[in-house]
């Protein structure tokens, strides 16, 4: 099924020890760029996670948020240096004492003393890095979900583009009948009356042949041809599993170029008109595309 780039997902997991909660967002990319945004000291994670990510997306840009909280104070590896905590009151005593000055030490004043307090680092406590794993792959089938709803829908889009284009092309392919046939009758027509008007001798047969190959230069069965089959291609791609996006976008610009070609040798209003018409919506198929993966 067709996955659209864009998806939110979440998930929470809370335990005694921490509360653990992921966010995911995704916009549009023409590859798969994932911005991590967690904590610092997890940062050793990423590799490993990135390659769960993989499983769910193929392009994209992707958000990764984890706000991550300890309940438990023993995990988080801090250590006050007691020792020049005591040095600094003893010295700051004995300035006390000489200046003959009262001394009340606040203690809640070392709270803001950074170069007092120490991470001890270390590795991360392995249920945690499960948890945190757990709920990671959890977001990330929320987020899958999300994404899979959208495609439903731009998938069901397409094909309606797409069913209007091929109504469109057999339009094209009913005027495109007498086209080479009128085209060649009108130019007979202005041929003949300029060499009366200017009495031009000509080889008549000479002339004729020169105008059948301007005729049938002007035939575009083999570009409604290829019409139809790129258009029957990109309708059976749609229902297909895995990335389709980049194919279906390189689907659209060929067709783009058919009907390009189609357009300049039709010296019709009416197929012109049409022409135009394939043109708009062929853009609208190629704005949608270019959300899917």
């Amino acid at each position: 099924m067709a996955k659209s780039m864009t998806g939110f997902g979440q998930a929470q997991m809370q335990t005694e020890k921490w509360a653990i909660s992921w966010e995911i967002k995704s916009v549009n990319s023409r590859f798969l760029d994932l911005k991590w945004k967690t904590p610092h000291s997890l940062n050793a994670l990423q590799p490993e996670w990135e390659k769960v990510v993989r499983d769910h997306a193929l392009r994209g840009r992707v958000e990764l948020y984890l706000n991550l909280q300890i309940l438990d104070p023993s995990l988080l590896g801090l250590t006050f240096d007691r020792a020049t905590a005591v040095a600094m009151l003893g010295q700051l005593a004995n300035l006390a004492e000489e200046t003959n000055t009262e001394f009340r030490p606040d203690l809640n004043r070392f709270l803001n003393l950074s170069n007092l307090w120490r991470d001890k680092g270390g590795e991360i406590d392995p249920a945690l890095k499960e948890d945190l794993h757990k709920t990671l792959k959890n977001a990330l089938i929320d987020w899958d979900k999300s994404k899979l709803q959208e495609g439903v829908a731009l998938a069901e889009d397409l094909k309606t583009r797409l069913s209007k284009l091929s109504d469109l092309v057999y339009k094209l392919e009913e005027l495109a009948t007498d086209n080479a046939e009128n085209r060649y009758a009108e130019l007979k027509q202005r041929v003949d009356k300029l060499l009366q008007e200017y009495s031009i001798q000509t080889d008549e047969s000479r002339m004729l042949q020169e105008l059948a190959l301007l005729a049938d230069r002007l035939d575009v069965s083999e570009e409604l041809t290829r019409l139809k089959s790129h258009l029957n291609s990109m309708q059976e791609l749609i229902d297909k599993p895995g990335e389709i996006g980049r194919k279906l976008d390189f689907m659209l610009q060929e067709t783009f170029r058919e009907i390009n070609t189609c357009s300049n040798k039709c010296h019709n209003i009416e197929m012109n008109r049409i022409a135009v018409d394939f043109k708009a919506e062929l853009e609208k198929c190629r704005e949608q595309a270019q959300n899917l993966e």
